[in-house]
């Protein structure tokens, strides 16, 4: 375990991995956000060099540090948690949305 993560902030996010329900229509991004280092801010301009935008999001908890709940489509999502990762951000858990049902025709 890193020096600057408590067990407590450890079982926060995973506590909110566990409890993630599959979404209908949008695929779901839980990632934890420090003021200092890794930001809402910095995540969102992230996504936007992407050509996403328009994230909706959700704070789920504050404080130092802090759990951001994104919500973007299924396209985008793997190439969302890959950029995140790769610019610093540790604890990111995807979910993709659930898969559509093809209907039957008559």
């Amino acid at each position: 375990m890193s020096g600057h993560q408590t067990g407590k902030e450890c079982d926060k996010f995973d506590d909110l991995a566990e409890s993630l329900k599959v979404h209908p229509s949008k695929s779901q991004i839980l990632i934890e956000v420090r003021p200092e280092e890794c930001t809402l801010e910095k995540a969102l301009v992230i996504l936007e060099d992407l050509n996403i935008h328009q994230v909706q999001y959700k704070v789920l908890t504050k404080g130092n540090p802090s759990c951001i709940l994104l919500f973007l489509s299924n396209e985008d999502m793997r190439g969302a948690v890959f950029k995140l990762t790769e610019a610093g951000f540790t604890r990111v858990k995807g979910v993709n949305a659930q898969p559509k049902h093809r209907r039957k025709r008559n």
